[in-house]
């Protein structure tokens, strides 16, 4: 398994296809005429299409043994949403000469296929594998292949990729509502989160990951960097979002909610933390740990909280 893979010899097979095995049997037919009747012009005929078929199976071979295949970055998604994969089509190094024609992509065990044509696509190549649940999926095999350039042949090789994806929880929209720790004892008070506009409290240094929107752009203009206005949270202690006790058939049911508290309260730039009983993220607030908490989300495994 890797990355990207140079097609050579030992990866890519090749055999007649439908249509080829059909004009193999013309010139078994033309070759049994010629010879019957002692027809030449049969015969040579004959010949050449046999010439032609060997010379096909060379230049099919060389024109696919010029790929080199590669996978892009994939983002993460959510349950139900397809996953897109980007598949970068390059020639080996030091190859002078393009490959042409057509190529089919289809993943292992699947009907559906793309098609693109090599002389005229513009990289990268869109792959989409539909999801049904959260957990991390594998990329799996990918059959390429190729009959260019009379259809005579199929030059075809499977490929697979080092390459896995998260798929969130499908967020489900709810109450929003965090556990504060008190600072006076160990108690926590659950506490709802209402929305307001908190009190200007200064500047800071923007990060990547800072809404726009609190971005200091007068700052900005007199040439003094990129900062970002930092409010005063009307809350003093961070709070926590804990999976509550439930049935194993409801479990999805508050992941999704849990997903989408974490996705609401990381663009309000609350800091939180996330309690999934055997799994504990310490309360932060960014892009980071936005995509910690998805991430530890999408791979909870029921039976060890249970």
């Amino acid at each position: 398994m890797a990355r990207s893979f140079a097609l050579d010899l030992r990866s890519i097979f090749i055999f007649p296809s439908v249509f080829g095995g059909l004009f193999l049997l013309l010139c078994l037919c033309l070759f049994l005429l010629g010879t019957n009747y002692q027809n030449n012009l049969m015969l040579a005929l004959c010949f050449f299409l046999v010439a032609l078929f060997l010379i096909n199976l060379f230049t099919s071979y060389l024109n696919f043994a010029r790929l080199k295949i590669s996978l892009g970055n994939t983002q993460h998604v959510y349950a139900g949403d397809d996953i897109r994969f980007a598949i970068w089509i390059s020639q080996h190094s030091g190859e002078e000469n393009t490959a042409h024609g057509k190529l089919q992509f289809r993943f292992w065990l699947q009907k559906d296929s793309i098609e693109v044509d090599v002389d005229s696509t513009q990289n990268p190549i869109w792959i989409t594998l539909p999801t049904r649940r959260r957990g991390q999926y594998s990329m799996p095999r990918l059959t390429v292949s190729s009959y260019y350039p009379l259809g005579l042949y199929r030059c075809w090789t499977h490929l697979l990729f080092d390459h896995s994806t998260l798929v969130y929880p499908k967020p489900v929209p709810c109450e929003m509502a965090l556990d504060y720790l008190s600072e006076d004892n160990n108690e926590s008070e659950s506490h709802a989160i209402t929305r307001g506009h908190d009190d200007f409290d200064g500047l800071k240094s923007y990060q990547l990951g800072d809404p726009l929107y609190h971005v200091a752009w007068k700052q900005v203009a007199k040439g003094q960097g990129m900062v970002s206005k930092q409010f005063s949270s009307s809350q003093s202690s961070s709070g926590w979002l804990r999976l509550l006790p439930c049935s194993a058939d409801n479990v999805e049911h508050k992941l999704g909610q849990l997903c989408f508290m974490v996705n609401q309260l990381s663009q309000q730039q609350v800091t939180f933390g996330l309690d999934l009983g055997s799994v504990q993220i310490a309360p932060d607030s960014g892009v980071h740990h936005q995509e910690a908490c998805l991430a530890a989300l999408a791979t909870f495994t029921w039976g060890k909280h249970a």
